[in-house]
């Protein structure tokens, strides 16, 4: 098959949380380019309660399954309207069954069964990112898995370092010049603040807030560096209008946008042109974005949740370091930290105390060249199309 054409179409099922279509579409965009394929976009019923847990139960006859198998668990999913949706657009493209022209992405575990189901009824390939609860990577055509998770090395998965993104950094400087033309610095100094929010593991507080960017903010105002903020939706209200109010006090900030409030993502145009990024530890997606972007990511760790849950990471974690548990058991923070090292080891990541401590001793903080050419390079969306391109069958 001529790998130019062998792809037409790209389905991204998506459960509407922004992170996850992110990466779906990262991957999307790069294959698109290396192939003229058209993407197309649907999102999945988000069931809940007792429908929840029969659809998730259900969901585990599809790892063996068949066509029928299939229809059943869609019937049994709510998922007639993505199933029309779908047939609709392969019939509107003359796409038959089994023709080997269309793949079909997702990322997390909510549309991870859809995915399967969708690629028994029409034959044909199916790609996650992440390791999709229930049904696993094993039944994936190609599976996109991140390194923190530990997955197994098989012929269907590529192992990643953080996440897959959507930065096109030849776009960056682009987008970057029309966000400075709206929104104009006063300073050739400008630094961006990524802030994500709470989760099962994290917590971005008022005080928090309050006291770390704070912190910068005065640090840029006697350094005379300007200051474009973006937060997340998981970004608690209350921790966002103390960053309001925190900005409307500051003469460095020159940009505010609450990710709750507005449907632009500013953080292609902030990674074109930002001379340090700071990112809270909660997401690695925006970790992984502005080392895609050729960034640096300036750390800032962020409150974590105490109890039982996290004695219980940590337990795990030291009986781990004790080779008393094989390091796939690791899970929460502790995970999450072994992707910051790597990232530290080849100077793309720095902890917010010791870029405080360089700037207080006057340390120059210049990448050895090939460390700096080596984060020009990475993207691992592009490496995971290429990946999927060059097994395609």
């Amino acid at each position: 098959m001529n790998a130019d054409k062998c792809i037409r179409l790209i389905v991204i099922l998506s459960d509407g949380i922004r992170g996850h279509l992110n990466q779906s579409r990262g991957v999307a965009l790069w294959l698109s380019g290396m192939t003229g394929a058209e993407i197309l976009e649907a999102e999945v019923p988000i069931l809940s309660g007792a429908a929840r847990a029969r659809a998730k139960a259900a969901a585990r006859k599809l790892v063996m399954g068949n066509r029928r198998d299939a229809r059943d668990w869609l019937a049994m999913a709510d998922g007639d309207v993505v199933v029309r949706r779908v047939g609709q657009w392969f019939a509107e493209r003359d796409i038959r069954e089994g023709t080997g022209e269309v793949l079909i992405i997702s990322a997390g575990s909510t549309p991870a069964p859809y995915n399967l189901a969708l690629g028994y009824i029409w034959r044909c390939a199916c790609a996650t990112v992440m390791t999709p609860g229930v049904v696993g990577t094993d039944p994936f055509d190609f599976a996109i898995v991140p390194e923190h998770d530990y997955p197994e090395r098989k012929p269907n998965v590529l192992v990643t370092l953080g996440s897959p993104n959507s930065i096109m950094k030849n776009h960056l400087k682009e987008e970057g010049t029309a966000l400075l033309k709206e929104y104009p610095p006063q300073s050739p100094k400008i630094w961006s603040i990524l802030i994500g929010g709470n989760d099962a593991n994290y917590s971005v507080s008022p005080l928090w807030i309050k006291k770390i960017i704070g912190h910068i903010m005065k640090i840029a105002e006697q350094e005379g560096a300007d200051l474009y903020i973006t937060t997340s939706r998981r970004t608690p209200s209350a921790s966002s209008e103390e960053l309001k109010y925190l900005a409307s006090h500051s003469t460095a900030v020159r940009y505010l946008l609450i990710a709750s409030e507005s449907d632009f993502n500013p953080i292609p145009a902030m990674l074109g042109f930002s001379s340090e990024v700071f990112c809270t530890e909660d997401s690695v997606n925006m970790v992984s974005e502005t080392v895609t972007g050729g960034h640096r990511a300036v750390l800032l760790r962020v409150g974590h949740k105490k109890g039982i849950r996290k004695m219980l990471q940590d337990l795990t974690a030291w009986l781990v370091g004790l080779g008393a548990l094989a390091p796939n058991m690791m899970w929460g923070i502790p995970r999450f930290d072994l992707v910051f090292e790597h990232f530290a080891r080849h100077d793309a990541l720095l902890e917010f105390r010791d870029w405080i401590k360089r700037r207080h001793e006057d340390v120059l903080m210049p990448q050895d060249e090939e460390e700096r050419k080596m984060w020009e390079e990475f993207n691992e969306a592009k490496r995971a199309a290429q990946w999927i391109l060059d097994n395609w069958h």
